[in-house]
């Protein structure tokens, strides 16, 4: 089973802030981006563990480096402990979901509804080739505020729970789904929770590209002979990254902050040959022409000489994002990849 394509009308109206916000997320990514450049070098490859050679090219003050084994983009720094508590945890706790208006829960839902309805519909639909889906039990990791947890729930998919680091997400996710549907786990004891998980299908979405320790997840999670499946939706090398290099000024959405380093097709085929997966179905779709829509339109913005050019910008190029981004789809040349694994005896 493999597919392409996506509209982008949902994503764009989720991500308004995206386009409005530009200045203070930019800071926010060269924030992240001077910590992870003060941790060690990275010396092998996040993807196959192979050595690492020569940098490709430097982006915000990180040069990046291409595994000849295995295809596998790598940023030059190691994801120390130090910087994956910076980037995924927090002390605040319930505090921040103390309260909830309804505006804000409808806001959930339609997140809910528009953005991972889909990839749980997906989830299911390659599933019912092989299983009954409903019968399953499902563990989403590293889940957030739940809204893939809920997606599941929604599609008819009730067996279904998430693990998370953050105190925060799990306190909205509680204020949201009810208690428990999102659970605690230190970030520590990942790769232990992945070897004992009690679930049929273990999904990670944009999930796996910020662990610490994927391999070792990766290990864990095949060594769990309760894990069947493994549903994953990563970020992928693609033409976004370029766009990026060419639009300094704009927030870089996709190679920086948490995500350092990226999939192509070739790694994540190595991935799955290693620790013993066979793909059961692909998603391909990405948002670098969204990326393209927003770097043009934030420039377009920031020069007054030009402020005028941005309704005309938009006019001309937002209906043809869908058309324009499906030509990459088709080509795998896309941003990111859903991909549902199957762990082979």
């Amino acid at each position: 089973m493999i597919r392409f394509g996506k509209s982008a009308a949902a994503l764009l109206a989720h991500k308004t802030h995206f386009f409005q916000e530009n200045d203070r997320l930019l800071r926010e990514g060269r924030q992240i981006a001077s910590i992870y450049a003060a941790q060690d070098c990275r010396r092998r490859c996040k993807c196959c563990d192979g050595p690492l050679g020569e940098p490709s090219f430097r982006k915000q003050m990180i040069d990046y480096v291409l595994c000849r084994r295995c295809g596998h983009w790598n940023g030059a720094f190691e994801d120390s402990d130090l910087f994956c508590a910076a980037v995924y945890t927090d002390a605040r706790g319930a505090a921040y979901a103390k309260a909830y208006s309804a505006a804000d829960r409808d806001a959930y839902w339609r997140r809910v509804r528009d953005i991972y309805v889909p990839k749980a519909e997906f989830l299911r639909d390659a599933l019912k080739e092989r299983e009954t889906p409903a019968d399953l039990a499902y563990a989403d990791f590293g889940a957030g505020s739940g809204y893939f947890v809920a997606a599941l729930r929604e599609t008819g998919l009730a067996r279904a729970h998430g693990v998370e680091v953050s105190a925060t997400q799990i306190a909205l996710a509680d204020a949201m789904l009810g208690e428990g549907a999102v659970r605690p786990c230190a970030l520590e004891r990942s790769v232990a929770l992945a070897a004992s998980i009690e679930a049929d299908v273990v999904s990670m979405v944009g999930v796996l590209e910020h662990v610490r320790e994927p391999r070792e997840i990766l290990g864990a999670l095949r060594a769990n002979r309760r894990v069947r499946y493994l549903f994953i939706s990563v970020p992928l090398f693609s033409p976004c990254v370029f766009f990026e290099m060419v639009f300094p000024e704009v927030f870089q959405r996709h190679l920086s902050g948490g995500h350092t380093h990226l999939f192509t097709e070739r790694s994540l085929a190595w991935m799955a040959r290693e620790f013993g997966m066979e793909s059961v179905a692909e998603w391909w779709f990405g948002t670098d022409m969204v990326d393209l829509f927003r770097a043009v339109t934030v420039e377009l913005q920031r020069a007054e000489a030009l402020a005028g050019a941005g309704a005309l910008w938009a006019e001309n190029f937002a209906p043809a994002i869908d058309e324009l981004q499906l030509v990459l789809d088709k080509r795998k040349l896309a941003s990111e990849v859903h991909m549902l694994l199957r762990f082979v005896d």
